[in-house]
Order: structure tokens, then sequence, then C-alpha cells
């Protein structure tokens, strides 16, 4: 989730070449790749953990055109990442990272936030183009869909989110806590943990591209204020 956050030019933040169709092909074969790539953890707990979590955020979802699927990855490191069409992986460092199952909901529904609104796809746009994208949905080029896999796990391709995206899945995430009956202050308190590991502590390659989170938790302590002028500029743009 955290893995790039890279802020791209608000012309071209919303650039999407990609219908919902090619978005759950493209995700089809990508999911395909990482699971011959990557460790997926076979340990029923976790996974259970993170599913049923996950379905709770999604059944509160207004409708929306992607199965969502939950996973987890055995890495260290304390990530997700949102492949396009639907599919969320949270690695194993992750799980033991937060501190209790209401910051992992608000990691999820952020996750969930960024496929709601639909920014794999833009990025996937914004890093591959037309004619790139167009061979991989009609050509189904094998070794470009495992160079996705990878980037998007590793965060490259998804270091084109733009900072109005991750404000839009921040505020997703709130709202969507809101609708399901769960805390919202799970996301706020994860980003505070976040914040200290990167003051001080171990560090991670992929912490290198992370945006400030100090504005985005401050926004979220607005929010649950009920900051009626922070509601109403991330509400105008979402469809939660």
């Amino acid at each position: 989730m955290f893995a790039g956050c890279a802020y791209v030019s608000p012309v071209i933040q919303d650039f999407n070449i990609v219908s919902i169709e090619e978005e759950k092909a493209i995700g089809f074969q990508v999911q395909e790749q990482i699971q011959k790539e990557m460790s997926l953890s076979s340990d029923s707990a976790p996974n259970l953990r993170v599913k049923q979590l996950g379905e709770r955020l999604e059944a509160a979802l207004p409708a929306h055109p992607f199965d969502y699927q939950f996973y987890v990855v055995n890495n260290k490191t304390p990530n997700a990442f949102t492949v396009p069409g639907g599919a969320i992986y949270v690695h194993t460092g992750l799980l033991n990272f937060v501190d209790d199952d209401n910051q992992l909901a608000g990691v999820l529904a952020h996750e969930i936030g960024h496929m709601f609104e639909r920014h794999p796809a833009k990025s996937l746009s914004r890093a591959y183009g037309i004619e790139q994208l167009s061979g991989l949905i009609f050509r189904n080029n094998k070794n470009q869909f495992r160079t996705i896999a990878f980037q998007l796990a590793g965060g490259s391709v998804l270091t084109k989110y733009s900072r109005e995206d991750e404000l839009e899945a921040d505020f997703f995430s709130f709202q969507l806590l809101r609708r399901s009956g769960m805390q919202t202050s799970g996301l706020k308190r994860f980003l505070i943990k976040l914040n200290q590991l990167q003051g001080s502590g171990p560090s991670f390659p992929f912490m290198s591209t992370h945006p400030p989170t100090v504005e985005r938790i401050h926004r979220l302590e607005m929010m649950e204020r009920g900051n009626a002028a922070v509601i109403a500029s991330e509400a105008k743009q979402s469809k939660i």
C-alpha cells in the first residue's frame, strides 16, 4: 500500500485507458504470475483473519464491478499491494506490524479504496501507455505480465499514485470503516506507527518512496472531529 506514492502531475492523474473488462483480464494474468513467483502463505490463521476483515469491508461497499480477493504473502516487510481487478495481497510482516484488527482493517480499507477508485488501472495507464497495454491485453504477453507482477509487488508500478489518489483512498478508508461499523481510527493509528518507524528504527527499501504521512494523519484527525471543510473536499471526488 505504501510502497509507492510518488506524486504525479494533476494533469495526468486521472489518465486511464483500461476498461473494466481489460483490467480484470490484466489482473487475472498478473495473479497467475504472482502465484508462481511469490510465496503465498498456506497458514490458515492469517489468511482467515485477512479474508474475514476484507469481506466485512467489501460487504459495506456500494455497487462495484470487481470481485475482491484477499491473500497473504510470506514477506517480512510491513507492506500490502493491490493488483488490477480486485486482488489485495498483505505481507506477513504487515500482520506482525499492526497492533490490532482495527489497524489492519484501516490498511485493507485503504487498499480497497485504491481499487474502487481504479487507481491501479490509472497507474498502469501512466506507466505503460496505450501501445504496451494493448500488447498485453491482445497478445497475452506472459513475460510482460511477469514483469508487472514483480513491479506491483515491489511498488515500482504504483509509485505513480498521485497525492490526490492517496488522500482519496484515505478518505475512502475512513468512510468505509464507518459504513462497516468498525473503528475509523485504524488507519490513522497505523500511519502514526509507520511515521514513528520512518523516524527511527529499521529502514526498508520501499519506505524511501513514501509520501509524508504527517499530512495524512492530520487530515484523518480532522475527519474524526467532523471537520466539514475536509470532508467536503474529499467527498466531492469520492464515490462512497
